[in-house]
């Protein structure tokens, strides 16, 4: 009889708070154009009735995942239980002002509970910020405890426009281990990393944020894909006590972004200089001379400095138009890159040698470059000073070279004699039968275990090198790569997609670039001439391979009129041309 009061008080005392409720709350109350706001909302009681989400048009609304906590409580000995749901969501807003979260409701036994709405100021803002967002940023696979996230700046840039895009990921629980980033796909686009990584804590999460800058090639519509992480979480049992935590497995789970849509304007076709090489961000232009007061024949070195904000990779050389009163070599580029704020910017540096030819006041004329900035949305052109030199009469052009030594000549070369001497050959010994155990072959049976040990140790060794140096992994797969590249492009200009251009120059360049451990996006035509005159001895194919190149540089920013079988056999061309330089040794 005792035990069944007992067991009545229990049920009584467990199941005497019914009433629930339901607070809403954010991170801060005023927050950027640019920037994100963490809500939560946390239901609690008795029971746990489903939550129902308002209607938030202000904001573009991704889910934060969710987290369930129980509690149980003995007072004056009446138990009673308590359940708190935790719901999280990210919030990018749309514009700015001030706005409105309208409650959140909830249906328990017949009668309905809301939370109280929640009031939020927009401010514009300028500067990018923590998961700034484009209306694209994506919650993806995750629970109240793991999530990732993957957003961008701008969804709508121009042809190398920069793009900030940010991996977001969030936890509450401590891992097992390091967890696995795998990058989205993003075809199409140039990419630098912007370090360092970012740790904050925002709303009862760690958070770390890896950001890279993203510069479209050519126009059309492009996704950047699914980034991937994989983390070890530890599984534990029902209790969560020390020796749970202690002795607890652990299982990987992954979670997934989900794909962000970029749309890549063409640049504008009005008001485009026509010196205009394709270069997008915002840039300032110097040009210097080592010496002002030379002699003739005597060399000069012209340094000519593009500084700024954008893709410093693919900034192309200015073009000097010089009168037969000089002589001029190659260019030499040289680049230096900061990425300070998470913005790409540096400076491009060519240094050209002039040879003044005649004595007098000799000027290097002023030297244009346009490109195009995309904060303005209009071209601008740079202009520098002219430079005047100061030439004196010197040693004649023919004297330079007169005082050249020659060669020692090859006449005279004398054989005194020879020192090898051939080994002459025995007659072969036939002998008795021999038994099995003293044959070769027994011996050789008998070390093949050994053998195949240090074959795969020897194996292992040159893997294992062979990941250590990235120059040499680099350069023996580019050739593979590439072709397998090509062979993606050229079906897809057979479906009919159309902006392929920039992307068989990328694979052209990466082909070349990966072969002396460079990046393609910094290579111009002079940098491939000089590249492959150092490692290709036949000068016809390296004037061949640059004159290709700077044609299919001019096509992909010149009006496009190419048809797909035209594209087609100019891919089949770049094809044909690194299987050359392959086989000249490159």
């Amino acid at each position: 009889m005792k035990k069944i009061i007992i067991g009545v008080l229990l049920v009584t005392g467990l199941f005497a708070a019914e009433d629930i409720t339901i607070t809403a709350g954010v991170d801060r109350n005023v927050v950027e154009t640019n920037d994100q706001v963490t809500l939560e909302v946390r239901v609690s009681g008795s029971g746990t009735p489903p939550l129902r989400i308002p209607q938030i048009n202000d904001f573009d609304v991704a889910n934060g995942g969710q987290s369930k906590q129980s509690s149980f409580n003995i007072v004056n000995g009446q138990m009673s239980s308590s359940t708190t749901v935790l719901y999280n969501f990210i919030l990018t807003p749309k514009g700015a002002g001030r706005f409105t979260i309208p409650s959140f409701t909830a249906e328990y036994k017949g009668k309905i509970y809301k939370s109280e709405p929640v009031q939020i100021e927009v401010v514009k803002g300028n500067a990018p910020v923590r998961n700034s967002g484009g209306g694209n940023v994506t919650a993806a696979t995750g629970n109240g405890n793991i999530f990732v996230q993957v957003s961008v700046n701008k969804n709508k840039v121009y042809v190398n426009e920069p793009i900030v895009m940010t991996f977001g990921f969030y936890r509450k629980i401590n891992l097992m281990g390091q967890p696995q980033y795998t990058p989205p796909d993003s075809t199409g686009f140039w990419k630098e990393d912007l370090p360092p990584q970012v740790n904050y804590n925002s709303n009862g999460y760690a958070v770390t944020e890896l950001k890279t800058a993203l510069f479209p090639a050519s126009p059309g519509e492009y996704t950047i894909g699914k980034a991937a992480l994989i983390c070890a979480v530890p599984v534990r049992g029902q209790n969560d006590d020390f020796f749970g935590n202690m002795f607890g497995g652990g299982r990987n789970e992954k979670y997934e972004s989900k794909p962000v849509g970029i749309t890549v304007m063409p640049l504008p076709s009005e008001g485009k200089p026509e010196d205009f090489s394709g270069t997008v961000g915002r840039f300032n232009l110097s040009v210097n001379a080592d010496k002002r007061e030379v002699k003739t024949n005597e060399a000069v070195t012209l340094t000519v400095t593009l500084s700024g904000t954008g893709n410093i990779k693919t900034i192309t050389e200015p073009k000097l138009f010089l009168s037969d009163e000089f002589k001029k070599y190659d260019s030499v580029s040289d680049m230096n890159i900061s990425k300070e704020n998470y913005e790409v910017r540096g400076a491009k540096i060519f240094k050209t040698v002039v040879v003044p030819r005649k004595a007098g006041k000799l000027t290097i004329p002023a030297v244009r470059y346009s490109y195009f900035d995309y904060v303005d949305k209009k071209y601008r052109t740079l202009i520098s000073n002219p430079v005047t030199l100061s030439v004196s009469q010197g040693a004649k052009e023919d004297a330079v070279y007169a005082n050249m030594p020659s060669l020692p000549s090859a006449e005279g070369v004398k054989v005194f004699g020879t020192d090898i001497r051939h080994i002459k050959e025995t007659n072969k010994i036939s002998g008795a039968k021999r038994v099995f155990y003293r044959s070769p072959l027994f011996v050789v049976l008998n070390l093949l275990p050994v053998l195949a040990w240090l074959f795969i140790v020897v194996y292992q060794r040159f893997q294992y090198s062979r990941e250590q140096n990235v120059a040499f992994f680099k350069a023996s797969r580019a050739y593979g790569r590439a072709l397998k590249c090509l062979k993606a492009v050229n079906k897809d200009i057979k479906q009919g997609k159309k902006e392929c251009l920039g992307q068989i120059e990328i694979i052209f360049a990466e082909y070349i670039g990966s072969k002396i451990n460079r990046q393609g996006a910094g290579l111009s035509v002079s940098d491939i001439k000089f590249i492959l005159s150092e490692k290709v001895k036949e000068q016809e194919l390296v004037d061949t391979a640059a004159k290709l190149f700077e044609e299919l540089h001019f096509l992909r920013f010149a009006p496009s009129g190419k048809k797909a079988a035209d594209l087609v056999k100019l891919t089949e061309a770049i094809r044909e041309m690194i299987i050359k330089l392959e086989k000249a040794g490159l």
